[in-house]
């Protein structure tokens, strides 16, 4: 799980932001909304407010900047070429993109962080907490490790293993040729499988319709579950059904039918979500159903069906989900029923984390999200953006204190300063 995210020079966040997963000295919700690990309450949720353009879609970003770092896919020369560093000045761009991350993992404290600029990575470094003291695991300068503690155990390796300019040492350590390093696979693996992003939904659909399709009960999520929860939604839909569709090609289906016979497994990844809806007579008695492509359901339909992969994925698997714009296209009532999920004991056994972000003042309420759980972005008249949390405003808050009128009050910045949009000639 997450402690705190710390990023520098990443777009619009030219000074460093820090998103702070520990929990201050207050107890609202602290029975739903916490979890406690080792001796630090950590919050499940986190919620991000701000006006448009003020930089939380930016936010999100520089997650999956981070991520992509350590994607076997893609071209690091490339992606460091073109780096997302703060524009609006003349000193940033000589300035590397910095990131750093805390986090358990194994029941032990990690920090991480790295640093890269147009030449590479220009430093680097992983820490954790074996007992009570941190302890080092590797400093890394360039193209130099500067340090190795007790901890990363075989230095002799360092003799054939080196760092790659472009690419992080952790990245380097974690490859399956490299086989001294298992805590590398294990941060790796967690980087990879357990920091997800809902906002790339062509992949969830694709994921969750495999999972449909087979119709097997797995540790992620079952068909029930899935209608269960569409069930819930009350958006009419009474059952989900997946089948493959007709593939054009002569030559291709012709060759997947040939290789079935044969008993092999191919797919064709031509797969087609269909919604089930009861269809009624005259006396408004049940009939029969119809079945409904997914691209004629609503937008909101869609949306929360994207969405049931990742977060269902979490709350079984464990690890921290990204939603930008949890709202779009959904109830404030429905975004409200996800977050709940995750600050419930019984569906969140994993203690998974949601970090989302939203213009729904609706879900700024002091019975679903504590101060300490609720920040803002908001950017200066030089572009630079800046975070921070509710509970780092001094306030007087009472027990009728309502954060939604103070908030479009401006109380708490972070809010848009409108002009009056004369219409002129």
């Amino acid at each position: 799980m997450l402690i705190e995210y710390k990023v520098k020079n990443f777009m619009s966040f030219k000074d460093e932001i820090v998103l702070s997963m520990v929990s201050d000295k207050n107890r609202e919700l602290q029975d739903t909304n916490l979890f406690q690990i080792e001796n630090m309450a950590v919050l499940k949720t986190a919620a991000i407010f701000g006006a448009n353009a003020s930089g939380k879609s930016n936010f999100i970003e520089s997650f999956s900047f981070f991520n992509n770092l350590f994607s076997e896919s893609i071209d690091a020369k490339k992606i460091l070429s073109e780096l997302p560093y703060y524009k609006l000045d003349v000193d940033s761009k000589n300035m590397p993109i910095s990131y750093e991350i805390t986090f358990f993992l194994n029941n032990k404290r990690h920090r991480y962080g790295i640093e890269v600029d147009n030449k590479g990575v220009r430093t680097e470094w992983l820490y954790f907490v074996p007992k009570r003291q941190e302890a080092c695991y590797f400093e890394r300068e360039r193209d130099e490790i500067v340090r190795t503690g007790t901890y990363f155990e075989d230095r002799k390796a360092l003799e054939y293993i080196k760092p790659d300019t472009v690419r992080p040492f952790l990245y380097t350590l974690a490859q399956d040729s490299v086989r001294e390093f298992a805590w590398a696979k294990d941060i790796m693996k967690y980087f990879k499988f357990y920091i997800k992003s809902s906002n790339v939904p062509e992949t969830f659909f694709k994921k969750i319709e495999k999972k449909i399709l087979k119709n097997t009960d797995n540790k992620i999520f079952s068909k029930a579950e899935v209608v269960s929860f569409l069930h819930d939604a009350d958006i009419g839909v009474t059952d989900v059904s997946v089948k493959e569709k007709k593939l054009d090609d002569g030559i291709l289906s012709e060759f997947i039918e040939f290789m079935k016979q044969k008993g092999k497994s191919v797919e064709s990844d031509k797969l087609e979500t269909f919604m089930h809806h009861f269809k009624y007579d005259n006396q408004n008695n049940i009939v029969g159903e119809e079945k409904f492509p997914l691209n004629m359901e609503s937008r909101g339909t869609a949306k929360l069906y994207s969405m049931l992969y990742p977060v269902l994925y979490v709350l079984k698997k464990g690890g921290i989900l990204l939603v930008d714009e949890i709202e779009s296209s959904l109830h404030p009532l429905l975004c409200e029923r996800i977050i709940l999920l995750f600050n419930n004991n019984n569906t969140n056994p994993h203690n998974a984390q949601l970090i989302f972000i939203t213009h729904n003042t609706l879900l700024m309420n002091p019975k679903l999200l504590r101060r300490d759980q609720i920040y803002f972005i908001e950017k200066n008249k030089y572009g630079v953006s800046s975070m921070y949390s509710l509970y780092d405003i001094n306030l007087d808050i009472r027990s009728n204190f309502n954060y939604l009128n103070n908030y479009l009050a401006g109380r708490f910045g972070a809010i848009p300063y409108l002009g009056e949009f004369n219409l002129t000639k």
